[in-house]
């Protein structure tokens, strides 16, 4: 007598959720919308600035909007996107005005 969780009936059509990935029907947007964009290279561009708690809240927001768009919220993803891309910005143009400082500083002396 086979077990029943080795059971292809009880796999099969089982009321439980699943732990793999969601079918690409998930990620796919309505007709008529774009897929947001999660700006996950500008965050890591923006890890190499020195301003270091934004831009790893900008990663992470990031990654969030890509979970999101996998898990088919769309509004959410773009949201999360827009926040990433906007602290990924604030990062890049703090580490500038930090190395620009720096040089200035270092070059006067």
């Amino acid at each position: 007598m086979a077990s029943r969780s080795s059971s292809i009936a009880y796999t099969a059509f089982s009321s439980r959720p699943s732990i793999s990935r969601h079918s690409s029907l998930a990620t796919n947007p309505p007709l008529g919308c774009s897929k947001p964009k999660d700006y996950l290279v500008l965050a890591i561009i923006a890890c190499f600035c020195p301003v270091w708690p934004v831009n790893i809240v900008a990663f992470v927001y990031s990654v969030m909007s890509r979970n999101s768009l996998e898990q088919g919220n769309i509004d959410g993803a773009r949201r999360l996107g827009q926040v990433a891309k906007l602290l990924s910005t604030v990062s890049v143009m703090g580490g500038v005005v930090i190395i620009v400082a720096c040089v200035v500083n270092l070059t006067s002396k």
